[in-house]
């Protein structure tokens, strides 16, 4: 199939660094012995796509039981995401944890016995070092299929600075900055190899750097997955999801009202739409499950008031509702407050 052809075309490139091969009996280099020992544990996952999410991803299996360690998105937080194996089992992924400030997710399927890569400290990498990413982008990848895998080198290692959808993202610890182009749908979640097929980071989501507005392909580095994998808190925090609340009187307006049900933490749906806001002028309507405002994933009815908190009069949000089996997009002129 041609995501094998493209993995065997890419791994047979030979490193400058580290050109010499590992078993000159067979003519396999590093990089081709890395990718066999990376792509059994390289999963594909598919769920309902969202706002501007795909609906599918690429995840890393951590542990032989079935723990996996992905990007957090919008998909990997609802139900109705499958996993499928390089050999074509299928298993649905439960959501077990998540970490905003990473933005990591762990995810868990019902196997025994599985092919899996434990992350490793990524200290060891250089500027230049030959690296490895795998993933399935563009979703070119299906059942029974490995993933497809790009060489390149470690150009940089900094922390971040960058955007995501316009919005400042929220990850600001250490990156690994790769030239694989690896900054495509589908892409996240893959694992990042040295020559020697250790697993030294996980592909990021795509994003921008905020000087140059270039798409940048990174990795979150092996320690940061080691910390949270052992429920470890970052030392760098998430970035506000909002603006701050406006202090003028003109302060924001939907017209929508959170059900509560005496709970502290409670899913944002929605108990009741005033007439003629710009929630009910939009097409919002009672029991209406708010997953994003803008393409960010909103937790519960708290981080949904938050961020309309920050909204601006006069500017248009974009709401990500979840009715009944459906997932659509609503759009919603925000008005000042009466």
């Amino acid at each position: 199939m041609l995501t094998t052809l493209m993995a065997a075309a890419l791994v047979i490139l030979s490193s400058p660094r580290h050109g010499a091969a590992a078993n000159p009996s067979d003519g396999r280099n590093l990089a081709a012995l890395a990718f066999e020992q990376a792509a059994p544990a390289t999963v594909k996952l598919y769920g309902p796509r969202i706002g501007r999410d795909p609906g599918y991803a690429s995840g890393v299996l951590v542990s032989a039981d079935g723990r996996i360690v992905t990007t957090l998105s919008t998909m990997v937080t609802l139900r109705g995401v499958t996993a499928v194996l390089p050999d074509g089992r299928e298993f649905d992924a439960e959501l077990s944890r998540v970490d905003e400030a990473r933005q990591l997710a762990l995810l868990k399927i019902d196997g025994g016995a599985l092919p899996f890569l434990a992350p490793v400290s990524s200290d060891s990498l250089q500027v230049a070092d030959t690296v490895i990413a795998l993933g399935n982008p563009f979703k070119i990848a299906e059942g029974p299929e490995t993933a497809s895998a790009h060489q390149g080198i470690v150009m940089l290692r900094t922390n971040l600075d960058a955007y995501r959808l316009a919005q400042e993202f929220d990850y600001h610890g250490p990156a690994i900055i790769i030239d694989a182009m690896t900054a495509n749908p589908g892409a996240p979640g893959g694992p990042l190899l040295d020559v020697r097929g250790r697993f030294v980071g996980l592909v990021g989501k795509i994003i921008e750097a905020s000087g140059t507005k270039t798409r940048l392909n990174y990795a979150v580095p092996g320690e940061e997955l080691l910390a949270f994998i052992a429920g470890d808190a970052p030392t760098h925090s998430a970035a506000d999801a909002s603006t701050p609340t406006p202090t003028s009187a003109d302060k924001p307006y939907l017209g929508i009202t959170m059900t509560r049900l005496g709970f502290r933490h409670v899913a944002a749906f929605v108990e009741r739409v005033a007439k003629q806001s710009p929630a009910d002028q939009a097409g919002v309507r009672p029991d209406d499950l708010i997953i994003a405002v803008d393409g960010r994933r909103v937790g519960d009815a708290a981080e949904f008031e938050s961020a309309a908190a920050g909204l601006a009069p006069g500017r248009t949000v974009q709401l990500t509702i979840r009715r009944g089996e459906e997932v659509i997009n609503v759009d919603v002129l925000v008005g000042a407050r009466p």
